[in-house]
């Protein structure tokens, strides 16, 4: 019976002991430990950015690193727990939870990375566009003997902008008996039976086609005599489209619409801008030529914009509902594995993780505030509804690349946004859609002289989706549709107000 008493104790020490050893080794004594890096805390001194500047094409990318140094002398590199801001998004973009800078517009952009109380910085120089590649046209063409051919070299930069690069480019021909080349002008010449290679050289870059020189002649196609854009003359308002045909007539009369391969292009861009299926939107007030090209041919049309003949209307009353950042009828869904900051009051009976809001600010789950800025809501939609359109389109619109006015901007179909959409002027920009608002990765909604973004209301019918890492402005007004903002976008000035769900992840809001 002792023995068995002494095996007894010693088996409960040794089950003591090894309770003790997994609690430490599972965090039950991690006191002064760092808890986001995991390691023994010592006091953070200090936080840098590298590298310190560097430059960036448009359309470029640069990856910052950020370094917390600890007053133990020890350093931890903290990038992907840093929180990364630009002071200048207009001209590059962070991504904020991984420090990857963007190339938007020239420029230096300074960069910040904030990690507990300490921050550090770097500037980005932005450059024009760089050269990525170049292409030579036509591709492996056929050239009688006797017969000439100009070569055409187009250029495509990190912006992803294209540029005419053939009379600055030299050519060269592998097989100068068989097809030869001008050196300075591309023009070809087929001379003997046979195949050659020639390759055009810009910059760093170069391309090849290869010309084929029948030893028989072959009848030649017909050749491109004129293009005719349609129509001829055209108005539109400030943010209206008009869609243009471009139809080629060649050497033996026939016709081909050719609207959906030729390149298209508007002469003053900051009056109208086209895209490449030549629809054209209004930009501001003036008079441009929209023009289609394919080879050495073009034709073109005149394009007329005018201002909406409304004056401006006045503000939306939000009522109650002023005082929120994110406002939701049924519930918000707010990711676990990350941090959103709202700087506002918060407002929904269903949340899945409270986000972080800045103080001063109530988080309303029931009771009459919230009851009363839902209703409020409501009324602010229907009022916003009830404006008069100064621009009614029947079809949706992206506004990325445009500058609007002042005004009501109503849309039949999705507004969208991709790249830089800018509002310029004070007074109030209402934006209504009877379907989507959605916003690409990176893009960004900036404000210019004058236009603030408490005048700024987006009122879709259809769900709302902000892109991840954007940058947006003003108030989202969802009367039973969802709202979602993509992983990092911002709304540094706005509030997302919606009388149905909202979903958030990681992101900053500032009503």
């Amino acid at each position: 019976m002792n023995g068995l008493k002494r095996y007894s104790s010693n088996l409960f020490y040794s089950a003591g002991f090894l309770l003790a050893a997994l609690l430490a080794g599972c965090g039950g004594g991690d006191q002064g430990r760092d808890p986001i890096l995991g390691l023994p805390a010592a006091d953070l001194t200090s936080v840098a950015v590298t590298p310190a500047t560097s430059s960036v094409a448009i359309g470029n990318t640069q990856q910052l690193v950020a370094t917390a140094t600890f007053a133990d002398g020890s350093t931890r590199d903290i990038t992907a727990v840093s929180v990364w801001t630009s002071a200048a998004p207009g001209i590059a973009t962070v991504n904020g939870m991984t420090g990857l800078a963007t190339g938007v517009a020239s420029g230096t952009a300074a960069m910040t990375a904030s990690f507990r109380s300490k921050t550090g910085s770097a500037n980005v120089t932005v450059l024009p566009p760089a050269l990525v590649s170049i292409a030579l046209t036509p591709v492996n063409p056929t050239v009688n003997i006797g017969a000439s051919l100009q070569l055409v070299v187009t250029g495509t930069y990190s912006d992803k902008t294209t540029a005419d690069l053939t009379n600055v480019s030299t050519y060269v021909s592998a097989s100068p008996a068989i097809a030869s080349v001008n050196s300075t002008t591309g023009m070809s010449k087929g001379l003997s039976g046979g195949s050659a290679v020639i390759t055009a050289s810009y910059a760093t870059q170069s391309a090849t086609t290869i010309i084929t020189v029948p030893a028989a002649p072959v009848t030649p196609p017909a050749t491109l005599s004129s293009i005719t854009v349609t129509p001829a003359n055209a108005s539109i308002l400030v943010g209206a489209t008009q869609a243009y045909t471009a139809t080629a007539t060649y050497s033996d009369n026939s016709t081909v619409n050719i609207t959906q391969s030729a390149i298209w292009a508007s002469g003053n861009t900051a009056v109208a801008s086209v895209n490449s299926t030549g629809l054209a939107t209004g930009v501001s007030a003036g008079a441009t030529m929209i023009s289609a090209t394919s080879g050495t041919k073009s034709g073109s049309a005149n394009l007329i914009v005018t201002v909406p003949v409304n004056p401006p209307a006045s503000g939306i009353n939000l009522g109650t509902a002023t005082t929120f950042g994110v406002l939701a009828g049924t519930s918000i869904t707010n990711n676990a594995g990350g941090t959103t900051l709202v700087t506002g009051d918060v407002g929904s009976p269903s949340q899945t993780t409270d986000p972080v809001q800045a103080a001063g600010f109530t988080n309303y789950k029931s009771g009459a505030v919230l009851t009363n800025a839902l209703a409020d809501l409501q009324t602010a939609i229907t009022d916003a509804n009830s404006r008069t359109c100064d621009v009614n389109s029947a079809a949706g619109i992206d506004l990325g690349g445009l500058t609007l006015t002042p005004g009501v901007y109503c849309y039949a179909g999705a507004i969208s946004i991709t790249g830089t959409f800018t509002m310029s002027g004070p007074g109030l920009y209402l934006f209504r859609s009877s379907s989507t608002l959605n916003t690409t990765a990176n893009s960004i909604v900036a404000l210019t002289n004058g236009a603030t973004y408490d005048s700024v209301f987006w009122v879709p019918v259809g769900a709302t989706t902000l892109g991840a890492n954007s940058v947006f402005k003003g108030t989202i007004m969802g009367k039973a549709a969802a709202i979602t903002l993509g992983d990092g976008a911002s709304l540094l000035n706005g509030r997302v107000l919606t009388g149905a769900a909202a979903t958030l992840r990681n992101n900053k809001i500032t009503k």
